[in-house]
């Protein structure tokens, strides 16, 4: 019998067993040295094919399972699954509207000005209110300091001579308040705003006002002029403003998240049946470098699960509109940091561990964000750099109860190629396995050989083999190791035919923890599988002339 080729078939067969062990298996090379010799092998054409060690933290260095299993200071293992909600930049979401106001200077003297004889003056004054707002909310505006933007004033007067200076207070340089003089009739101003600072006034409704007062000091010769009658006609336009930092109180500004998914590719591995993890835990986190009080709340945290129902996550720990979560900001000597914050949503808090037991394939957050307000005289602020981030994830630690069926496999098998001699040379076949595991899990195996046609020809279990699960003996907390007396499976005549006609191998398996339901089990990286391997084949003797 060709070594290589028992070797090949007894290797997948064992295979797919650790693959029924733990989700993401990593193959390890038999050592024949290594050949536990209580197995035995005397009858027969014995082969003893070597000796495999599975271990734990080998898993940990799977490139598929990087980021995902995790291992703590003890050992102890856990999957962690993560997704950033969603980030921003808030110069880029909270934009300065444009404004443009036009204002008509009247004559409210109640008399006519006409300045016909040299020497002649008059001074008038009036003002203009340019509204200062944002295009997504209305904020109190305290200050803002600006990076770009214009203020273009322009004065058309008719009939007119003298000088017409504009003041406006809340428009500082430098700490300066602005002020400028242009000869009538038409007295044009276009300031660049680019170091300035505005500091609106506020009206009884909360509307943020930059003030601009306008005198008039007209000269003979003007007008005339009736009473309430037009002296000049002033336009305002405020465009084009890029802030470098506002402050003030934006209350009521809503941030919608757009859903988002993260998978959970562990329970698609189920066919059937449940995993009760212990202590399951959806994290947020959070970075914020905006100096506002963000109030998080989430309209849905569902599980889907492989039938596409849909489970709603509730509790006292899941922030509602009503009752936001307020994430931790930056104060204004805190301005350029980036402050950090989270929030643990776990068993004692809400429905998560009956939430996590519906074997989801993926959870969807939605969730928004709204500015809170402040209690006066408080000041927040956004600047132009201010981001923020949330991040989602699942952890859960692998620790609680499982009995469940993982998916059907199918691999492709030719008994031709695989180095057993032909069916009408051997009487019967005999693997032999010994096994210790010191995994707190019991797989109870079973292989099906199908036809080209996937039709079944056989299985080769019965039933009633099984890994069994390692118990902790000594009080410490963790399993311990626990070696199986050898098993069999016995391949007589008519199924070694069955095998030459099998064009299929289809594997499934149920895994059960330990003492299950009774006993939570936690898996630590320590853990391992130890197996042993041999076939005895019978061959047909064959006698000559």
């Amino acid at each position: 019998m060709n070594k290589t080729g028992i070797k090949k078939t007894v290797w997948s067969f064992f295979f797919i067993l650790l693959l029924l062990l733990f989700y993401g298996c990593i193959k390890e090379n038999f050592n024949s040295a290594k050949f536990d010799t209580s197995l035995n092998l005397k009858s027969g054409l014995a082969i003893p094919i070597g000796f495999s060690h599975l271990s734990a933290e080998k898993f940990l260095s799977d490139t598929a399972l990087k980021g995902i299993l995790r291992k703590g200071q003890d050992g102890f293992l856990s999957l962690y699954y993560s997704t950033v909600i969603d980030s921003g930049v808030l110069g880029n979401m909270l934009l300065i509207n444009n404004t443009s106001i036009n204002k008509s200077f009247l004559n409210q003297t109640g008399f006519p000005i006409f300045l016909n004889f040299p020497g002649m003056q008059a001074n008038l004054s009036d003002s203009v209110l340019i509204p200062v707002s944002a295009a997504q909310t209305n904020p109190r505006i305290d200050s803002i300091t600006l990076l770009s933007g214009t203020l273009q004033l322009t004065c058309s007067a008719i009939s007119l001579t003298g000088t017409l200076t504009y003041q406006i207070p809340g428009l500082k340089l430098n700490g300066i308040p602005f002020s400028a003089t242009r000869n009538l009739p038409n007295a044009v101003l276009n300031i660049p705003l680019a170091g300035y600072t505005i500091v609106p006034q506020h009206d009884i409704s909360g509307n943020n006002l930059l003030k601009c007062v306008i005198s008039v000091n007209l000269l003979s010769p003007s007008g005339p002029v009736n009473p309430n009658t037009t002296i000049a006609d002033i336009q305002t336009d405020l465009t084009g403003m890029n802030y470098k930092t506002i402050y003030g109180d934006f209350n009521g500004y809503t941030i919608d998240f757009p859903s988002q998914t993260i998978s959970t590719p562990f329970f698609r591995q189920l066919s059937s049946g449940q995993i009760s993890f212990a202590d399951p835990k959806i994290k947020l986190f959070f970075a914020n470098s905006v100096g506002v009080p963000f109030g998080i709340s989430f309209s849905r945290i569902d599980a889907i699960d492989k039938f596409n129902l849909h489970i709603l996550l509730a509790g006292s720990g899941v922030p509602a509109l009503a009752n936001p979560k307020i994430i931790r900001y930056p104060s204004i000597i805190q301005a350029g940091q980036t402050i950090a914050d989270s929030l643990v949503l776990d068993k004692t808090n809400s429905n998560l561990p009956g939430f996590i037991a519906t074997n989801p394939d993926s959870i969807t957050i939605k969730a928004s964000v709204t500015i809170a307000s402040l209690p006066p005289p408080s000041s927040s602020f956004i600047s132009f750099d201010s981001k923020y981030k949330v991040s989602a994830a699942i952890e859960l630690p692998l620790w609680g109860k499982a009995d469940f069926v993982l998916r059907p496999d199918t691999i492709k098998f030719n008994y031709l190629s695989s180095g057993i001699p032909p069916p009408d040379q051997v009487e019967k076949l005999i693997l032999r396995s010994s096994i210790t595991n010191s995994f707190p899990v019991s797989v109870y195996p079973q292989i099906y050989l199908m036809d080209g046609n996937y039709l079944l020809l056989d299985s080769l279990f019965t039933g009633i083999e099984k890994i069994e699960g390692a118990v902790d003996t000594n009080g410490d907390g963790k399993a311990d190791p626990q070696k199986q007396a050898p098993i069999d499976i016995l391949l007589p005549r008519s199924r070694i035919d069955n095998l030459l006609n099998t064009k299929y191998l289809v594997t499934k398996g149920r895994i059960k923890t330990t003492d299950f339901p009774t006993l939570d089990v936690k898996l630590y990286s320590t853990y391992y599988l130890d197996y042993n391997i041999g076939v005895i084949a019978q061959l047909k003797i064959k006698t000559g002339k």
